[in-house]
């Protein structure tokens, strides 16, 4: 009987299992291991100085994160909220930091699965053409269906707005513990 073995150097790609959903009637997908959760859309706390792709921040028990508009940051028009508008609620590692966001999507789709042969990367033209937010197209029976590498829509300046908020709310959760503690009572002086 063979065991399985956990191999370090497998990625979230090596798996042949993705989620599939629609932005701007187009179809896209990403790995279904670093899906945590899906959620039917709600509203939105705005973020100061946030770049236009970060539509705000939700509190997810307990824990602050990012909401990006996949459209915008896609570079393709927003579209209005449906009762099928959701948020895809992700956990990625990014430069040795594990990182929660969630990502609004038009409809989330299906479940399918793709094994890696059948996945392609994405062509350059002429190296005028270069999608750094697609891990790969995948060959499907009647179409492609573009992969995305969640990680790659990332950039430094989002990771130190995710840093900003995680401080921010550990900052919020020692005051709420501190004015909940009987025992921290202050006098005024």
């Amino acid at each position: 009987m063979s065991e399985l073995v956990h191999n370090p150097a497998t990625t979230a790609y090596d798996l042949d299992k993705y989620l599939a959903f629609e932005l701007n009637g187009a179809s896209y997908s990403i790995s279904i291991s670093i899906v945590r959760e899906i959620m039917e859309y709600i509203e939105v706390d705005k973020i100061p100085m946030a770049p236009d792709f970060i539509i705000g921040a939700i509190n997810l028990r307990g824990l602050v994160i990012p909401v990006f508009d996949l459209s915008v940051r896609l570079n393709k028009p927003a579209q209005p909220n449906t009762n099928r508008t959701c948020i895809i609620v992700a956990e990625c590692n990014y430069k040795a930091q594990n990182i929660t966001v969630g990502l609004k999507v038009d409809m989330v789709t299906k479940v399918l699965d793709i094994p890696a042969q059948e996945i392609d990367q994405v062509p350059s033209i002429a190296g005028q053409f270069h999608s750094r937010f697609v891990y790969g197209l995948a060959k499907l029976t009647d179409s492609l269906m573009t992969i995305l590498d969640i990680t790659k829509i990332l950039t430094l300046d989002d990771v130190q707005l995710f840093d900003d908020l995680q401080q921010h709310n550990k900052q919020l959760a020692l005051e709420l513990t501190l004015d909940s503690d009987p025992a921290h009572s202050y006098e005024e002086r």
